[in-house]
Formats: C-alpha cells, structure tokens, sequence
C-alpha cells in the first residue's frame, strides 16, 4: 500500500513538472524577438532618437536599434548614407510608421547599399554605434541630423490590408427570423 502511494505521489509530481515544463517552452517561445541580422549585435533599445538630441554627449559610442522611414539613399565612393524619418519601433522591432515621429537620423556605413533596393518610403531597422551630431537641413531649415555607424539593416516587407465587409443580400421579401442569416460573406 504504501508503494502504491508512493507511486502516485511521484506521478503527480511529474505530472505538474512535465505541464510546468511544457507551458514554459510555449512562453518563452511567444515573446517577441529581433530579426536575424541583429543577433549578433548587442544594442541598447532603450535609447531614443530623443534622448539622443537632447544629450548626445552621454550616448557618444552606444549601440542603438533605431527604425523608421528611408527618406533618402545617397551613394558615395566609399560609403552609403541613408536619411530616415525615425518612428518608435513595437516589440518585434518593426518601426511603427503611423505614431509621431521625434525626428531624422542619418545612417552611414562602409558597405553599399543599393538605392534602388532602399528606396524612399521603405520601412527599415537599423542597429549600429552613435557617433555624431551633424550639422544639415531639411528643406531650407537647418537640422542637426544624429549619425549613426550602420551595422545592420533589416528592411520590412510591405503590408497589404484588405478590408472585407459583409453586406446584405437583397431578398424582396421581409422575414424577421431569418435575421442572422440574409447577411452574405
């Protein structure tokens, strides 16, 4: 008798291990995690474009993860230079391009980037090291852009929303209970 308990003791407790166990692997597999060209650079998210403006001084040689909307591509012999629109980006990093925005940052980068692949009005991430307050204007009206080194860039495929609604069908005669059902797909 006593074995027996024992017996139902220790499925129980592996019951409750093997649940604990399984629910854990769904969780830690739901978070949100950054696309693959950021794995091996370790950012600091929580510096903001803001933040940057404000005091640039304390955030000089930082990691940041950026996003926003290309604005500008410009090729030079030895470097490509991207201006982008900055939007705060959601927790799969994705820039969230219809909140405000706090500004426009310049990213430059040894590697070439093809402009006619970053073109104006994409949406990208970028992660890379802050270097610098550079002088510049948009438009007529002068703008101090912060730069920063581009290590990494992910580009985001464009959406498609459809709205599809429902709409009734026409029937010429008027039944009450069929409420629900003269709706069409």
């Amino acid at each position: 008798m006593k074995i027996l308990l024992l017996e139902l003791e220790f499925l129980k407790m592996f019951n409750i291990k093997f649940w604990l166990v399984i629910s854990l692997v769904f969780i830690i597999e739901s978070c949100a995690t950054l696309p693959k060209e950021f794995n091996e650079i370790t950012v600091k998210k929580e510096i903001t474009l803001s933040q940057v403006l404000s005091s640039p001084e304390n955030y000089r040689g930082f990691n940041v993860l950026w996003g926003g909307r290309i604005i500008n591509c410009l090729n030079r012999e030895n470097s490509t230079i991207l201006e982008i629109v900055e939007f705060p980006l959601d927790l799969e990093s994705k820039p969230q391009a219809e909140t405000k925005s706090y500004g426009r940052f310049l990213v430059e980068t040894k590697d070439f980037l093809d402009c006619a692949i970053y073109t104006p009005g994409k949406l990208i991430t970028v992660a890379g090291t802050f270097k610098e307050l550079r002088d510049g204007k948009i438009g007529e009206r002068p703008y101090k852009f912060p730069v920063i080194e581009g290590k990494a860039f992910h580009l985001w495929k464009e959406e498609i929303r459809v709205q599809l609604e429902a709409y009734p069908c026409w029937y010429p005669y008027w039944y009450l209970w069929y409420y629900p059902w003269w709706y069409c797909p």
